[in-house]
């Protein structure tokens, strides 16, 4: 087969590949994502245990998520931001979710992992932590290369912020400021 006759294929499927991811865009619903297997992490009774968690549960609220890769590249990627929100907000105004992707660990550290996840649970039990074995994320929000990515919503799942990128100081002040303004309206 010539290079011809395979480019409406290639273009199909470089298309159906764009369709399927939602690019997170700013005064747009956030793409959903339905993470069944593993998911959010609770913690009951010192037990561990996973349940069902989609990117609608924290609707409601101004909600911030944050996506990475179970790395250590990519763990510390925007806790300067969060380590401000912890700051900035009192406990409870807004919904902080971390995401982890599984599927970006490297080979035999899943156990290192899921182990340094629990003991931060047991340290801030009222956090979500998510863990998404497949890296559905990358996919569902095209996440692009480092798969990372912070995403702020409304109280009504609405994008009002998006970046795959560690934060500038300027950048972590106006979406603080951005997040207060949406807090009281």
């Amino acid at each position: 087969m010539s290079f011809s006759q395979l480019m409406p294929s290639f273009l199909l499927i470089l298309f159906c590949t764009n369709a399927l991811a939602g690019v997170p865009t700013i005064d747009a619903p956030l793409p959903l994502l339905a993470i069944t297997e593993r998911g959010e992490l609770t913690l009951t009774d010192d037990e561990f245990s996973f349940i069902p968690w989609s990117s609608e549960a924290g609707l409601g609220k101004v909600h911030v998520i944050q996506y990475f890769g179970a790395t250590v590249e990519h763990k510390d990627t925007f806790k300067p931001f969060t380590d401000l929100l912890q700051s900035s907000f009192e406990p409870g105004a807004i919904n902080v979710t971390t995401v982890l992707n599984m599927d970006a660990a490297m080979w035999g550290t899943t156990g290192f992992v899921m182990s340094e996840l629990k003991k931060n649970k047991r340290m801030l039990p009222l956090a979500v932590m998510v863990v998404d074995d497949n890296g559905s994320g990358v996919i569902a929000w095209d996440l692009g290369k480092a798969g990372t990515g912070l995403i702020v919503l409304d109280d009504k799942g609405i994008v009002k912020y998006f970046s795959r990128q560690a934060l500038s100081e300027a950048e972590m002040a106006s979406t603080v400021e951005l997040m207060r303004v949406n807090i009281k309206r």
